[in-house]
């Protein structure tokens, strides 16, 4: 619902009604889990001539798409004019910053599994230590992603590998997915998204300090109040306007990979300027992530940080109502751990704890950290995106004939 300046939604009958047969619309959705949604396929040199050196992978399902599952059809059916835009153009960003750093994981860990081929010699598996990312085009949910990842660097214990993602130019020929072999021969769009992903050995390290007090201890007497999925599941697309016009909707939708449960601040946050507001999300695995991928678990975590940040931002602005643009620019992901410990193993629920500092030049700032079930201050999330709100608010008139 964005980009329209003075808007109005008006309705032949009244909203309540409008919004009581969209709910008895609804239907579950399918939800894939890890190994179909973040499946990839590597695709051989003799089809892409990028050079040598070059490793090309393909996603096989379609990115999900915020807002997408909510009955729309049914709230506007007796909509009095144009149909307002619900969502951005794009899909998730969050599908393919965790794709992309995959590829680059799957292309080392091919390289890992020649060497101790050829030399008899296990060594530990490199876990992915940052990922730098930045969005160039909105991805398209029709058609595959495709990563080509290149060297920078491989060294004993420390590699870089840089990621570019492009789709095709067309839609694939099955667009519900998955996707077949024959899309990675389609000509290829402009780079979408391109990251520097940042791999580092298991190491020992001297001293291991962290604040003493984790999010679950800050927050305890939040927390307590309910059971982790006692809490409302994230909304599919958390902005003020369509919060509202879905308020009986509750549900994960088909959102992929995990369980998201989003913790009522509200009264925390009551008495707080903007940049003191916490934000706290509550996940773990739909289904179980096998245990020893644990670049596999490390990107699901950058998946998750990156789920309706900014959008919250503009409701703590006042922008939810008449939000023009918001999109990420740039997403920074650090894990400060060995790998295995960003395994999300058993039955325990993780922590994103989310602030937002900065709001300048029509651009905002959002920090996350990442504590495990046990309190630990497993990775950190920086991300710089656009945040504009519309000239004038959307409106909604009821006209009851």
């Amino acid at each position: 619902m964005s980009g329209q300046k003075g808007a109005m939604v008006e309705f032949r009958e009244t909203l309540e009604e409008a919004q009581q047969r969209a709910m008895a619309s609804c239907r579950e959705w399918p939800r894939m889990d890890f190994q179909d949604f973040m499946e990839l396929v590597q695709v051989p040199e003799n089809i892409h001539s990028q050079g040598p050196g070059v490793k090309r992978y393909m996603s096989r399902q379609p990115a999900w798409m915020a807002g997408n599952e909510l009955p729309w059809d049914e709230l506007f059916r007796n909509l009095k004019g144009p149909r307002p835009r619900h969502s951005g153009l794009g899909v998730f960003g969050g599908c393919v910053y965790a794709q992309a750093p995959l590829a680059a994981a799957r292309a080392i860990e091919e390289e890992e599994r020649r060497q101790t081929a050829a030399t008899g010699l296990v060594k530990p598996v490199p876990g992915i230590h940052s990922i730098q990312g930045i969005f160039t085009v909105p991805g398209l949910g029709d058609r595959p992603f495709v990563f080509d990842v290149t060297n920078i660097i491989s060294g004993r214990s420390f590699f870089g590998r840089q990621v570019n993602v492009r789709q095709p130019k067309q839609p694939s020929s099955n667009p519900g997915g998955p996707f077949p072999d024959s899309d990675a021969e389609l000509p290829l769009g402009d780079i979408c998204f391109s990251c520097i992903t940042t791999f580092k050995r298991p190491a020992e390290g001297v001293d291991d300090v962290q604040s003493p007090i984790s999010a679950q201890k800050r927050y305890a007497n939040i927390l307590s109040q309910r059971a982790p999925d006692e809490w409302e599941p994230a909304p599919q697309s958390d902005i003020d306007i369509i919060t509202s016009l879905f308020k009986d909707f509750k549900g994960h939708g088909g959102f992929p990979l995990l369980d998201m449960h989003k913790v009522d601040m509200s009264e925390y946050n009551s008495d707080k300027e903007v940049p003191d507001r916490i934000q706290l999300m509550l996940y773990r695995p739909m289904k179980p992530i096998p245990k020893d991928d644990v670049n596999g678990h490390i990107v699901c975590h950058a998946f998750e940080a990156d789920r309706n940040g900014l959008i919250m931002l503009g409701n703590h602005m006042g922008y939810g109502f008449n939000m023009d643009k918001a999109a990420s620019l740039s997403y920074s992901f650090y894990v400060h751990t060995n790998p295995d410990e960003a395994v999300m193993d058993g039955d325990g629920w993780w922590i994103q704890e989310i602030n937002w500092p900065r709001v300048s030049a029509n651009r905002c700032m959002m920090e996350s950290k990442i504590w495990s079930p046990e309190g630990k201050h497993v990775a950190s999330a920086y991300q710089d995106g656009m945040l504009v709100p519309a000239k004038e608010p959307m409106e909604v008139k009821e006209s009851k004939l």
